[in-house]
Protein backbone atom coordinates (compact mmCIF):
# COMPACT_ATOMS: atom_id res chain seq x y z
CA UNK A 1 0.00 0.00 0.00
CA UNK A 2 1.29 3.47 -0.90
CA UNK A 3 0.21 6.92 0.28
CA UNK A 4 1.29 9.79 -2.00
CA UNK A 5 3.65 7.33 -3.69
CA UNK A 6 5.44 6.35 -0.45
CA UNK A 7 5.33 2.65 0.43
CA UNK A 8 3.86 1.89 3.87
CA UNK A 9 5.83 -1.03 5.34
CA UNK A 10 3.88 -4.16 6.27
CA UNK A 11 5.26 -4.07 9.84
CA UNK A 12 3.19 -0.96 10.67
CA UNK A 13 -0.06 -1.99 12.36
CA UNK A 14 -3.09 -0.36 10.78
CA UNK A 15 -6.33 -1.66 12.28
CA UNK A 16 -9.79 -1.40 10.79
CA UNK A 17 -11.34 1.98 11.46
CA UNK A 18 -14.14 2.04 14.02
CA UNK A 19 -17.66 2.87 12.74
CA UNK A 20 -17.91 6.13 14.72
CA UNK A 21 -14.65 7.47 13.27
CA UNK A 22 -15.65 6.33 9.80
CA UNK A 23 -18.99 8.14 10.04
CA UNK A 24 -17.30 11.29 11.36
CA UNK A 25 -14.72 11.36 8.56
CA UNK A 26 -17.35 10.61 5.91
CA UNK A 27 -19.49 13.49 7.15
CA UNK A 28 -16.51 15.84 7.18
CA UNK A 29 -15.67 14.83 3.60
CA UNK A 30 -19.28 15.29 2.45
CA UNK A 31 -19.48 18.66 4.20
CA UNK A 32 -16.32 19.84 2.45
CA UNK A 33 -17.74 18.81 -0.94
CA UNK A 34 -21.03 20.61 -0.22
CA UNK A 35 -19.15 23.75 0.84
CA UNK A 36 -17.11 23.78 -2.38
CA UNK A 37 -20.22 23.24 -4.52
CA UNK A 38 -22.08 26.08 -2.78
CA UNK A 39 -19.11 28.42 -3.20
CA UNK A 40 -18.92 27.56 -6.90
CA UNK A 41 -22.66 28.24 -7.33
CA UNK A 42 -22.28 31.65 -5.68
CA UNK A 43 -19.29 32.46 -7.84
CA UNK A 44 -21.28 31.69 -11.00
CA UNK A 45 -24.51 33.44 -9.91
CA UNK A 46 -24.70 36.81 -11.69
CA UNK A 47 -26.46 38.40 -8.69
CA UNK A 48 -23.37 37.83 -6.58
CA UNK A 49 -20.65 37.99 -9.25
CA UNK A 50 -19.49 41.50 -8.39
CA UNK A 51 -19.28 40.96 -4.64
CA UNK A 52 -17.58 37.58 -5.00
CA UNK A 53 -15.09 39.02 -7.51
CA UNK A 54 -14.24 41.93 -5.19
CA UNK A 55 -14.19 39.98 -1.93
CA UNK A 56 -10.90 40.21 -0.07
CA UNK A 57 -9.28 36.86 0.51
CA UNK A 58 -6.44 35.65 2.66
CA UNK A 59 -3.40 35.09 0.45
CA UNK A 60 -2.42 31.49 -0.07
CA UNK A 61 0.87 30.41 1.50
CA UNK A 62 3.83 29.92 -0.83
CA UNK A 63 3.84 26.16 -0.25
CA UNK A 64 0.12 25.71 -1.06
CA UNK A 65 0.71 24.28 -4.54
CA UNK A 66 3.48 21.87 -3.59
CA UNK A 67 2.61 18.16 -3.69
CA UNK A 68 1.90 16.47 -0.36
CA UNK A 69 4.74 14.73 1.43
CA UNK A 70 4.36 11.66 3.58
CA UNK A 71 6.83 10.43 6.21
CA UNK A 72 6.59 6.77 7.27
CA UNK A 73 8.64 7.39 10.41
CA UNK A 74 6.12 9.94 11.64
CA UNK A 75 3.31 7.46 10.93
CA UNK A 76 5.10 5.00 13.23
CA UNK A 77 4.91 7.53 16.08
CA UNK A 78 1.09 7.62 15.95
CA UNK A 79 -1.22 5.24 17.77
CA UNK A 80 -2.87 2.51 15.65
CA UNK A 81 -6.20 4.34 16.08
CA UNK A 82 -4.70 7.56 14.66
CA UNK A 83 -3.04 5.66 11.80
CA UNK A 84 -6.38 4.13 10.82
CA UNK A 85 -8.05 7.57 10.81
CA UNK A 86 -5.24 9.19 8.82
CA UNK A 87 -5.25 6.51 6.14
CA UNK A 88 -9.05 6.49 5.93
CA UNK A 89 -9.09 10.27 5.61
CA UNK A 90 -6.57 10.14 2.76
CA UNK A 91 -8.13 7.03 1.17
CA UNK A 92 -8.43 8.77 -2.20
CA UNK A 93 -4.61 8.99 -2.31
CA UNK A 94 -3.91 5.35 -1.36
CA UNK A 95 -2.65 3.00 -4.07
CA UNK A 96 -1.63 -0.64 -4.07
Amino acid sequence: MKLFGVEIPADIEIPEIDPASKAELDEMHASDIRHREEAEKLRKDPRFAWSVANMKRVPRPAHADRPYKFDVEKLRLLSPWARARILYGWRDHLTD
